[in-house]
């Protein structure tokens, strides 16, 4: 939790910061415009209280100018002469005996901008001010304006933070923790996505789906090894029931036939008899493992796809008493691997067919197209089977391997099996190997 926490907290400050930012500048900002006043004041107060004090003039210190500076004349013993009745006091407070700059005063609980100069007769000092009530409206308009803004922007992004928090960033968390604590393949992926944005709602919607999809594939993927296994164990039976009911009683009456031979008793013509029985039945086992071996390892697969097909679809035909068409141009230049896999699939799918769709003709088909593409195609008359209404998981339930077996072959070589069928219209497979 505190890795999450120490995850989310950069994305939060990169909301604020620009707010913060904004908010000390504009601090710096109305500081500094601030000081730019008090200047403007003193530098203006000194000036309109300089000339004053130059010219005496009764006309600048009539209340009624237009002028934003109050001037007053005081005697030397600080007597207020005439002026602004606002600085009538400002002798008193000020305590103005010599001359100087202007500085910040306060009269009657307003402040000033207070300068002090003796008047060109050298009997009276010019007193003037500017009031900061005056000189600060646009200023207290500016600032009012930015401290609103600041105010509504900080708002908006302690808004904007919390909400990429609550609905954005712990969302995010929790699918973050959900994901990596996932077991892939074995559990689909759950998680809280109350108060998410749609965004991120999509987005764990989105690897929820993946998840059941892992799932799915890891499903299959177990199908398909458990069907691998049991194809290699009904091969190993089908191998051992063969070996038991053919070489292996060949063998036991080839001993048996040897034992007779050795009785005290025979003649010559009765042992020379049952050496030959021995001799005719160990043709008859050897004869029976040849074509064993030739069923696990055909030695017709040398001598090309084309001849390795014509010597298996004789032998079945032969075996299961089913009329097959083969159909093969020349010979096409294909890999061992490719051979091997293109063989299984006719193997398999000749022996479904008489099998399981009881079909009585099969007809085969190998092409090579003009971009390289070959093309095997095995049709069938027999009963066939709606593959709309049919799915993995009764084939395998009802023992049908077949079909998965020649999938799998075609696909570690990069191919692909399609399968048509309808009830009662036979089976089409075609193989395609780009």
């Amino acid at each position: 939790m505190k890795d999450k926490e120490n995850r989310l907290l950069p994305i939060a400050l990169s909301v604020l910061l620009p707010s913060i930012a904004i908010f000390v500048f504009t601090m710096m900002d109305m500081m500094y415009a601030n000081r730019n006043v008090a200047a403007f004041a003193r530098f203006y107060v000194e000036k309109i209280t300089g000339m004053a004090a130059e010219r005496l003039d009764v006309k600048l210190f009539d209340p009624s100018s237009k002028s934003p500076a109050y001037l007053a004349v005081f005697s030397r013993d600080g007597q207020f002469i005439y002026g602004s009745e606002k600085l009538r006091d400002a002798w008193g407070t000020l305590s103005l005996e010599t001359t100087s700059g202007a500085r910040e005063a306060v009269l009657n609980g307003e402040s000033f901008t207070i300068a002090a100069l003796p008047g060109a007769d050298g009997a009276n000092w010019v007193v003037g001010a500017v009031s900061w009530r005056d000189i600060s409206d646009f200023s207290d308009r500016y600032a009012v304006f930015w401290q609103s803004l600041i105010a509504t922007m900080a708002l908006l992004s302690i808004i904007a933070a919390t909400w990429l928090v609550r609905r954005v960033l712990y969302p995010i968390g929790n699918l973050e923790s959900a994901v990596s604590s996932l077991q892939w393949g074995y559990e689909p992926l759950v998680f809280d996505m109350s108060g998410a944005s749609p965004q991120v709602r999509q987005m764990g919607e989105t690897l929820s789906r993946i998840s059941l999809d892992v799932m799915a594939a890891t499903e299959e993927h177990r199908n398909h090894v458990n069907d691998m296994v049991q194809i290699q164990e009904d091969e190993r039976t089908k191998i051992s029931r063969e070996i038991h009911d053919g070489p292996l009683q060949d063998v036991t009456a080839l001993i048996q036939r040897i034992r007779l031979a050795q009785r005290p008793d025979n003649t010559e013509e009765d042992k020379q008899g049952e050496l030959d029985l021995a001799e005719k039945i160990a043709f008859a086992a050897v004869k029976e493992m040849r074509a064993l071996c030739n069923f696990l390892n055909p030695p017709w697969l040398e001598l090309g796809l084309s001849q390795a097909l014509t010597e298996l679809t004789e032998r079945q035909s032969v075996q299961y008493s089913v009329k097959i068409f083969l159909g093969v141009g020349e010979e096409i230049p294909l890999s061992d691997t490719v051979t091997l896999a293109f063989f299984r699939v006719v193997q398999e799918a000749v022996t479904n067919a008489v099998k399981h769709g009881e079909a009585k003709n099969i007809w085969i088909d190998l092409s090579r197209s003009d971009e390289g593409s070959v093309t095997l195609t095995i049709q069938d008359d027999g009963h066939g089977f709606d593959t709309k209404k049919s799915n993995r998981a009764e084939f395998r339930a009802e023992g049908h391997r077949g079909l998965f077996n020649m999938e799998e072959r075609m696909s570690l070589i990069g191919g692909s099996l399609k399968i048509i069928s309808y009830k009662e219209e036979g089976t089409c497979i075609r193989a395609l190997l780009p």
